[in-house]
């Protein structure tokens, strides 16, 4: 796993340039045939175009080969491009296993992408979300991203080929209202390996804006879980985790002598780890 350093408030630019707690959550539940084969062949929806680079709108992937959705960057991480930005992309598998994404140990090589094949996503097509950008000396805004309100889109995929049986019934994460107020993720479902990131300081994280929460990895049977083996991560599916998806997690800035904020320097947060329990896939 590539051990990744956020770099706080440049995390969407940094792709680009590479290319309160609850009871623990219910696992997920699952759509119908019917309503899956709706979702797979639904009509091809028409995008919003912005004239804005503050705006952007999420594209449809449904029906897309997950091959063909974004890119590898070199944190090892899928995403697409938008506008300025981009959007972390997370495959879905229906029994929680780990695909390929491609990194400098294989060449890059994410054709193992190609066997599979979208049915569902959590943000409908045309959901807007936007940017704010950092400023130069003159107080203009430049290109560089220092801050969004959607920083992924989880995609739920099926194998090529087969019958669609059944599409996961994806969470819609709630937007980051401003820079303080941002929602917990929902991980149930998810690879264990692509919950996020290994930190330099050897804990497994995850980012929320110009922060990140730590993961406490708690397995079903007891067994010691290494966060600094990617291979061992991918052996295990999250079942739950104890801060319930879209909670509220509140932010403050560290301040200079003059009492304005450090918009890269996150001082406090209301809520610092989540519990994912996990099991093996078989």
């Amino acid at each position: 796993m590539n051990r990744t350093l956020v770099i706080i408030g440049l995390a969407s630019s940094l792709a680009l340039a590479m290319s309160g707690c609850s009871a623990p959550a219910q696992t997920g539940s699952t759509a119908t045939q019917d309503e899956a084969q709706k979702a797979e062949s639904s009509a091809p929806v028409k995008i919003k175009s912005s004239d804005d680079p503050h705006i952007q709108y999420v594209k449809n992937y449904v029906g897309m080969n997950a091959r063909q959705v974004g890119y590898t960057a070199l944190d090892e991480m899928r995403h697409d491009h938008y506008g300025n930005g981009t959007l972390k992309i997370v495959f879905l598998t229906p029994d929680g296993s780990h695909i390929d994404l491609g990194s400098d140990e294989n060449d890059w090589d994410d054709s193992a992408l190609q066997d599979w094949k979208v049915v569902s996503q959590s943000l409908d097509p045309n959901t807007e979300f936007t940017y704010t950008f950092t400023s130069d000396s003159d107080g203009e805004d430049t290109t560089v991203v220092a801050t969004q309100t959607v920083d992924e889109i989880v995609l739920s995929l099926g194998k090529v080929g087969s019958s669609t049986k059944k599409a996961a019934k994806l969470t819609k994460i709630n937007p980051a209202t401003d820079k303080y107020t941002y929602f917990i993720k929902d991980y149930v479902g998810r690879n264990l390996a692509d919950c996020g990131y290994l930190s330099l300081a050897d804990t497994f994280n995850d980012s929320y804006g110009p922060t990140y929460i730590q993961f406490d990895i708690v397995s079903e049977d007891g067994a010691y879980v290494d966060p600094t083996d990617s291979s061992a991560l991918a052996n295990y599916v999250v079942v739950s985790q104890n801060v319930a998806p879209n909670s509220e997690l509140k932010l403050v800035y560290s301040t200079n002598s003059n009492g304005e904020e450090d918009p890269n320097l996150v001082s406090s947060k209301s809520i610092d780890s989540i519990a994912l329990t996990v099991k093996k896939i078989k």
